[in-house]
């Protein structure tokens, strides 16, 4: 029996590899397409954040950048605003304590005064002047009494021995015009300035002086309260060159010898005229130099000769 009509050859379908992609002898298998794609899928990630991502980041950093410099500079500007604030208030106070210091110095107008402020202190030293005379010749034998009965005879008593309860006077007042060519007296157009370092350097050109003349009468205790008030007047001012001299105008105490040894007695010990003292010193006033005058003093600079200027000829020497 033949076997031949059930064998039948197998299919090449069967028998054949599955038919994969190929290219450049490469066989695209599953396991190379995945690697293909995913090296494809890297570079164009990588091309994509070079295309687009990269530049925005630089961009972002620029930005970034830009908002801490403004920030920077706007911490700046409210630093600076503040040192400003500061810097006012600062100066303010400096114009205030400036305000403060001139106003110690003399004006003007202190000055148009000066002589009746200075009679006025030395008035008010000579209040209670006849109840401390009535005091003192209380205390005084009946015969001292007795030369004050009237009072030219008080007068003539008083004018050989003194005066009991003396007079705080003002005996002279001069204002003192510099000489010519002083350190005061310069040829600027402001009169009295300051220009000698006699009060600092610093000073020069900024303060005016104006001097007077003064004497003064009156006993120890008159003349050191004339001091002490002019020392309490408001503009500032400064005394020098004091003399002081005794004038007891007659100089002998009552009932008592000159050339005696004998100490004085009990009964006259508190009826002795008054010890008067005559003093003279010169007064400094010193005025602020306005803005007006601080101009007028300001040096004005020499004009240089132009270059290739011919200098004028000089005399020649006499043969």
């Amino acid at each position: 029996m033949s076997m031949s009509g059930d064998f039948l050859p197998p299919d090449a379908d069967f028998n054949n590899e599955p038919n994969y992609p190929s290219a450049f002898g490469i066989t695209f298998t599953p396991i190379i397409s995945g690697i293909c794609l995913g090296v494809l899928g890297i570079g164009l990630a990588a091309f994509g954040w070079m295309t687009f991502v990269e530049p925005l980041r630089l961009e972002t950093e620029v930005l970034d950048a830009k908002v801490k410099q403004k920030e920077s500079q706007l911490g700046d500007s409210q630093k600076i605003e503040a040192n400003l604030k500061k810097a006012r208030i600062d100066l303010a106070e400096v114009q205030k304590q400036r305000q403060q210091v001139l106003s110690l110095f003399a004006q003007q107008k202190n000055m148009d005064t000066l002589l009746f402020d200075l009679n006025q202190l030395i008035k008010r030293n000579n209040s209670g002047l006849l109840d401390r005379k009535v005091a003192k010749l209380a205390s005084c034998p009946d015969w001292v009494k007795e030369q004050f009965t009237t009072t030219p005879d008080g007068q003539r008593f008083e004018e050989t021995i003194g005066p009991l309860s003396v007079e705080a006077k003002l005996r002279r007042y001069k204002p003192v015009v510099p000489a010519a060519g002083t350190a005061t007296a310069t040829a600027t157009t402001v009169p009295n300035v300051v220009t000698d370092g006699s009060l600092g350097l610093e000073l020069n050109n900024k303060l005016k002086r104006d001097t007077v003349e003064v004497e003064v009468e009156g006993n120890f205790n008159q003349i050191q309260q004339i001091f002490r008030a002019i020392e309490r007047l408001q503009p500032l001012l400064v005394l020098r060159d004091m003399n002081i001299t005794v004038d007891r105008q007659g100089g002998s105490p009552i009932l008592y010898e000159i050339n005696s040894n004998s100490p004085v007695p009990e009964a006259l010990r508190n009826c002795q005229p008054d010890t008067v003292l005559k003093t003279s010193f010169k007064m400094d006033a010193l005025i602020p130099v306005s803005p007006e005058e601080a101009k007028l003093l300001v040096p004005v600079p020499t004009a240089s000769p132009s270059p290739g200027a011919t200098p004028s000829p000089s005399t020649p020497p006499k043969k």
